[in-house]
């Protein structure tokens, strides 16, 4: 029964996403970011074509957004391109919007590697941005796909 229970809270351990370590690209108006990917406990991060990446985003406001928009880019020698999302929409995506001050703030948004992705190392930026289009949340990590 035991060795059952350490099975079971060993495997809920191996799904639960790590925080990683980013380089901060220009928040602004939040504090205590932290970013967690799925299957990334150390940088950079292996991304597996055909498979879903979750990126979980935890902050806290420091000032009032009437609305936020997530933002993912590719850089790849030095070139900012831009990542599609299913649901760019933060306040369609799980954030009550709009958000007052001094709020904490958690999102999920889950990603498919794409097999046509070619195999290669980049950074990732991942941003929120507010309603004038100023990112609140930038964080920037090494990643590679295969």
């Amino acid at each position: 029964m035991i060795l059952k229970l350490g099975g079971i809270l060993f495997l809920i351990s191996l799904a639960i996403a790590d925080p990683i370590p980013f380089k901060d690209c220009g928040s602004s108006g939040t504090t205590d970011a932290v970013l967690d990917l799925t299957n990334c406990s150390t940088l950079p991060c292996i991304f597996h074509k055909n498979e879903n990446v979750t990126l979980n985003l935890k902050f806290t406001t420091t000032r009032e957004f009437k609305s936020v928009t997530n933002l993912v880019y590719g850089i790849i020698a030095g070139v900012k391109v831009p990542f599609p999302l299913p649901q760019s929409d933060a306040c369609k995506n799980g954030v009550q919007c709009p958000l007052p001050s001094n709020t904490a703030v958690q999102e999920a948004l889950s990603l498919v590697v794409l097999p046509e992705y070619p195999s290669i190392s980049l950074f990732v930026q991942f941003q929120v941005n507010d309603e004038n289009n100023e990112p609140i949340v930038c964080t920037l990590f090494p990643a590679k796909i295969q």
